[in-house]
């Protein structure tokens, strides 16, 4: 018995079914914070796609050694974000490896991000009560 034909599910059906390994939590204060992809070890084509809070920021990004930025507004965020990062392949070197770096104010977070096509990576921003993540 031949298995059944593997459907290319779309970047959103790929959201809604991996599952989300939390990877880290980070405070956020000031009025912006800005998160920059790298591919984390070799360039190897690796193509991600962010959603923040179930809602798509950007799709078909290939990471290099080159950022690619975004900036985000802490007024339009929730008390607790969360940032998913969605593998769309494997690059030729499984898993898929990202770099964030988040510049929160004066401080710098990394985060080491791994994506396969059943997990995704979970990054949550918490607003800072004293420059602490809230519980």
């Amino acid at each position: 018995l031949a298995p059944p034909a593997v459907i290319p599910q779309t970047i959103e059906e790929a959201f809604l079914t991996r599952t989300r390994m939390l990877e880290q939590v980070i405070p956020i204060t000031g009025d912006s914070i800005e998160l920059n992809f790298y591919d984390n070890a070799e360039i190897d084509g690796d193509s991600i796609a962010l959603f923040l809070n179930g809602k798509k920021i950007f799709e078909h990004v290939m990471i290099t050694d080159k950022p690619y930025t975004v900036k985000l507004a802490v007024k339009d965020l929730q008390d607790d974000n969360e940032a998913v990062m969605v593998a769309e392949n494997l690059g030729s070197i499984p898993p898929n490896t990202a770099l964030m770096i988040a510049n929160v104010g004066d401080k710098r977070y990394e985060a080491h991000l791994y994506a396969t096509l059943n997990s995704s990576a979970l990054i949550r921003f918490v607003k800072a009560v004293d420059g602490k993540a809230k519980d």
